[in-house]
This record gives structure tokens, sequence and C-alpha cells, in this order.
């Protein structure tokens, strides 16, 4: 807006130094023409009146003038008016009609019959003279109009583009507020310059076009993850009938972490959807201790121990939101501290303060140059390979930004190990589970 404003500055000062010089030059233009015809006339006089007479009539001269009759050697023949030597010396003394200055003496020479030549002068100086005069007078008050005129023009502009901006400041806000989640915003029509209602409507076909093919590509998947699970379900079925442990035990494996995959995507496609609508009141620390309860089995069969930290209950752990992406979420972290920590390990489940599920542990934890990737889909360090699908931090993440909020990831309690966090508590995201 600053440079709007400035351009306006700018182009007031401009516009009104040139019509104020351009009004200037016309005035002292015309006051020119104006005093040349006044020479002329009064050399005409002065000449009619010389055949018949040597002398200059008393009235022959009109206010602040002068006329001489001078010959060849500019001796004064004959004088009216102010003597004035210097305008006889720079007299021109030809065959022609000049107009010449000195000052602010303007002056007329006309040759006529007998060698002899009449200048006549007028002093624009002197009191009488009235065509300077208004000539000064008119450029004072022509400033005192044009100034504020001026100053008013910057202004108007200003409050203009101020208008503007704000205009374009709300369409800017609510460009930036649609998301997956709101894809049913549109740019307000009827509110924007002329020039630019063009390319909010296009915006807008642009964005009916990525909402069909936002929807259509959810649908696809939830209707694949809810097709894979009857498939799945048969394999398990017919894999409870091999006879051989080990292959039994390798396929039930591979069943279960592919209906875990299909689980995470059917919480994915649900999070599409407005959480206003779909959400629900939950409890953060019923959750979690129904993940640790569900998980403390196996995490202790494998050599690991696992530990719940539930200091902060109460008011602090409700929100808005949904129950079983949370659930997801929170089974993804403590499952993934179970996978990549060694045998010795103790999993730290903290709920609280202020909306918040943190999952830690001291085990040997990742180089501060890997945190930063932990998100990343499929990411492995130094290509490694490892159990699971390659995608439960990022849905994670996904879960929190879902819920208005954030998922950190950082070093453990004294640098050892890892803690994940997910906190729940940011602006727009109701307080309360009765919001």
């Amino acid at each position: 807006m600053g440079q709007f404003i400035a351009l306006h500055i700018v182009t007031a000062l401009v516009a009104t130094i040139a019509l104020s010089l351009g009004v200037a030059m016309l005035l002292h233009s015309t006051a020119d023409h104006y005093q040349r015809r006044l020479l002329r006339q009064q050399a005409a006089i002065v000449a009619n009146a010389l055949p018949a007479s040597t002398a200059l009539r008393s009235d022959a001269l009109t206010d602040g003038m002068a006329v001489a009759l001078i010959d060849r050697n500019r001796a004064v023949i004959m004088a009216k008016g102010p003597a004035r030597p210097r305008i006889i010396a720079a007299a021109p003394m030809d065959h022609g009609a000049h107009f010449f200055r000195r000052g602010v003496i303007k002056a007329y020479s006309v040759p006529i019959a007998g060698g002899r030549w009449i200048v006549a002068s007028q002093d624009g100086a002197a009191p009488e003279v009235i065509t300077d005069d208004i000539v000064s007078a008119f450029l004072k008050r022509f400033a005192l109009l044009v100034l504020p005129i001026a100053a008013l023009v910057p202004l108007i502009g200003a409050l203009l583009t101020r208008r503007l901006t704000r205009r374009m400041a709300a369409v800017s806000a609510t460009a930036a507020a649609i998301g997956p989640r709101t894809l049913g915003t549109r740019l307000p029509l009827g509110t924007l310059p002329s020039e630019v209602e063009p390319l909010a409507a296009a915006t807008n076909e642009a964005l009916d076009r990525l909402e069909q093919g936002f929807k259509a590509q959810t649908a696809f998947a939830a209707d694949v993850a809810h097709e894979l699970r009857t498939p799945l379900a048969i394999v398990r079925l017919r894999a409870d009938a091999i006879d051989d442990d080990a292959i039994r035990g390798g396929i039930l494996a591979s069943v279960d972490r592919a209906a875990r995959v299909v689980g995470q995507l059917l919480a994915l496609a649900d999070l599409e959807r407005p959480i206003e609508d779909s959400g629900e009141p939950l409890d953060l620390a019923a959750l979690a201790i129904a993940v640790v309860t569900d998980r403390a089995a196996a995490i202790i069969a494998g050599g690991r121990s696992i530990a719940l930290d539930d200091r902060w209950t109460g008011s602090t752990t409700r929100m808005f939101g949904y129950p079983g992406a949370v659930t997801l979420a929170l089974e993804n972290l403590v499952d993934n501290a179970a996978r990549h920590t060694p045998i010795g390990t103790t999993i730290t489940v903290r709920i609280g303060p202020d909306r918040c599920l943190c999952v830690s542990d001291d085990g040997d934890g990742v180089p501060p140059e890997h945190l930063a990737r932990l998100k990343d889909r499929f990411w492995r360090a130094d290509g490694a390979l490892a159990e699971g699908s390659g995608i439960g931090l990022s849905i994670v993440d996904r879960v929190a930004r879902a819920h208005c909020g954030v998922f950190e990831i950082s070093p453990g309690h004294c640098g050892k190990g890892l803690s994940f966090a997910m906190i729940f508590d940011r602006p727009g995201l109701p307080k309360d589970a009765d919001a």
C-alpha cells in the first residue's frame, strides 16, 4: 500500500508542477501578446499623427508608455513620456519592425518615411501597468487553489487504495484458508476490481476441478481399503489351517501388516471430512490407557517395558476430534518405539498437559540430522530396511494437523532416545468436549 500512496503523491506533485508551469507560461504568453499589441497600436497612433505635425498629442500615450522619434544618428527628434536612453541606444535601425527588451522594459521599433524610427516602450514595473500585476496575482490565487487539490488527490488515492487493499486482503485470507478439508470454500466474486474478477473466477473453477478430483481420490482409497478387508480375512482363515507353524506365522504376520495398512488408509480417508461434521468428544487419557493396555503384553514379551504417565487428567485431556484416528496415531507411535528400540528399553506414554500425547523412550535415538526426515513417507536412514509400511509417522503428522495441532519429534530426556509428541492445544480447536 505504501508504494501506491507514494505513486499517488509523486503523480499529484508532477501534475501540480506541470499544470502550474503550463498556466504560468500561458498567462505570460497572453500578457506578452497583449503588450505587443499595445506597442504596435501606440506606434501606429504616433505615425498617424506625424505627417501634419511635429509634436505628439498629449493623449497619444497609454499608461506606462513612452514614445520617441529618432533619426539615423539616434538623435531624439521628439519624445513623450520618460526618457529612456538605453532603449534608444538598443533600438534596431533597419528596414523592419522589431520587438526588443531591456530589463523590465519592453520596446517596439518601426521605421517610417524620412529615415526616422518610432520607438515605443513600456515599463512593466510601472505602477500604472496592471498586466503583470494581474498575472502575478492570478498565479498566487491559482497556487492557493491547486495546492489543496494536489494534497487531496493523494489522500483520495490512499483511501481508494486502502479500500482495495482491504478487499484483496480479505480475498487473500479466504484463499489462504482453503485446504484439503475446506475445498468447498470459494473466493468471493463481485468485491474485486473488474481486472481481477476473471482471475478469481478462474481460481474458483480450478478449485471446483480440484475438489472433484480430491473427492474421487479419497473415495477410491476408501473403496480399495474396504474391498481389501474381505480378501485379507479369507487369507487369514486359510492361513490358520496350515500345519507348519513357521509358514503359518509368517503368513499371518504379513496379513496383519496388510490389514494395518488398510486400517490406516481408512483412517486417512476419514480425516478428509470436516471435523465439525464428523468429529466427536474424546478423552485423551482414556485413549492412552486403552492403547497402553492393549500393547503392554506384546511389548513386555519383546523384552521392553512400557509405562503410563497420567498425572494430567480432567479437562486438559478432553477435546473434540476423531477418536479412531487419534487412537491409530498413538498406536503407531507405541509400535514404532517398540520396533526400533533395543531390548531393555523403557517406553513411556505421557498424557498432557494441555491436550498433549507424548511417547518417549530411552533407546539409542537417531542423529540430529535425521530428525526432520522421520516424518517423510517410506524414508529409512541410510536406505536400511525395517518392518512396517513406512507411513506410520506421516500418518501421525496428518492426524495432528487434522486436529489443528502439531507433531513434534525431539531428543529424549537427557539426550537419550526420542520423544514424539502430538500437541492438540492450538487456536481453532474446541477446548472442551462439549464445545
